[in-house]
């Protein structure tokens, strides 16, 4: 028994990390140096802790290196973890243990000074930038500072270790990487604006419903809703979309010259049959089923429907199917211009 506690180091080895309870816990290490030895780059890549296994210590497994490596558009970037002692599970980290540490994680930013830092997983996320929910925040950008001065952005990413477990994070980890990179690194931004024309003149709905009442050009469409009951709320406004162009008609919007109610609301209502009801072009929603059933119920039933949440699904199943997912999937470049 006393060769196997040998194995094990003792809170005096680690006056560094004073008040933290990781020291109570029976570790073959404490408070690894992983980050000395790195060298200056544009990209550091966070694991959550580091891990140690027949005396070695290393941020990411050897498949997960592999997996960054598959994706990752550049040279090979630095690694290291957020937590240096080894096998330490989010919920150790109390926000005491995290202060400690973040000692150590401030150094490692400030010996690579990167433009970009990947935080994969959950942990290295809340150690860097104290948020929580990886699902969520994952692909988003945020400042981090360190007390010296250096400043980078931070990408939260999911862990390789879960692309590897669950393959629908496979398409999104490398999603994210190579979109973070390209910005943040390569400086590619797209510059554009997306204006939309509100149309509040009755001869200018008219006027739309004759140009797009017989078109076979594709138009993506949207409305917005007081709430989720098609039965109880209503259609507040309709966003019509071509390739060169964007409208928004106010159906039943407070401020609507057209709401119900006022004379105009049957010409309105019939411009719209026109435009949704023509059978020629693709009318393209997403998640098709909520909006069919409003327009339903103001008369209007819509031809030639495709959707992209089930049109996304029958490409990949395990992929998330929120709007949000799709454009920053598909198109993230026109994302910074909105």
């Amino acid at each position: 028994m006393n060769n196997l506690h040998s194995l094990y180091a003792t809170d005096e080895a680690n006056p560094h990390c004073k008040g933290c309870s990781i020291l109570l816990k029976k570790k073959p290490l404490y408070c690894v140096d992983d980050y000395t030895h790195l060298k200056q780059s544009d990209v550091l890549f966070l694991s959550d802790s580091i891990k140690h296994r027949f005396g070695k210590t290393y941020a990411f497994s050897k498949e997960e290196r592999e997996l960054i490596s598959e994706f990752f558009p550049g040279e090979t970037p630095q690694m290291s973890g957020s937590v240096k002692c080894p096998s330490v599970r989010e919920a150790d980290m109390s926000p005491l243990n995290m202060e400690a540490c973040r000692n150590f994680l401030q150094a490692t930013v400030d010996k690579v000074k990167p433009r970009l830092v990947y935080a994969c997983g959950n942990l290295a996320m809340k150690m860097l930038i104290k948020k929580s929910g990886i699902t969520n925040k994952r692909g988003k950008a945020y400042e981090f500072t360190t007390d010296s001065g250096h400043s980078t952005i931070v990408v939260p990413i999911f862990h390789p270790y879960s692309v590897v477990k669950e393959p629908r994070h496979r398409l999104l980890f490398e999603t994210d990487i190579r979109n973070a990179y390209e910005k943040y690194v390569l400086g590619k931004t797209h510059e554009g604006k997306l204006e939309y024309k509100v149309l509040t003149e009755i001869d200018d709905v008219v006027l739309l419903s004759e140009e797009l009442r017989d078109t076979d050009e594709t138009l993506a469409m949207d409305i917005e809703t007081t709430g989720l009951n098609f039965l109880t709320d209503i259609i507040q406004t309709i966003a019509i979309s071509s390739r060169d162009n964007n409208w928004v008609i106010p159906v039943d919007h407070k401020d609507s010259p057209f709401k119900k109610g006022e004379s105009y609301n049957a010409l309105m209502l019939e411009s719209l049959q026109r435009i949704l009801e023509n059978p020629r072009n693709k009318k393209v929603f997403h998640n098709a089923k909520f909006d069919l059933k409003f327009l339903m119920n103001y008369g209007i039933h819509t031809k030639n429907v495709w959707d992209t949440k089930i049109m996304h699904h029958l490409l990949d199943e395990n992929l998330p199917k929120s709007l949000m997912d799709l454009v920053k999937l598909y198109f993230p470049t026109e994302l910074e211009s909105l």
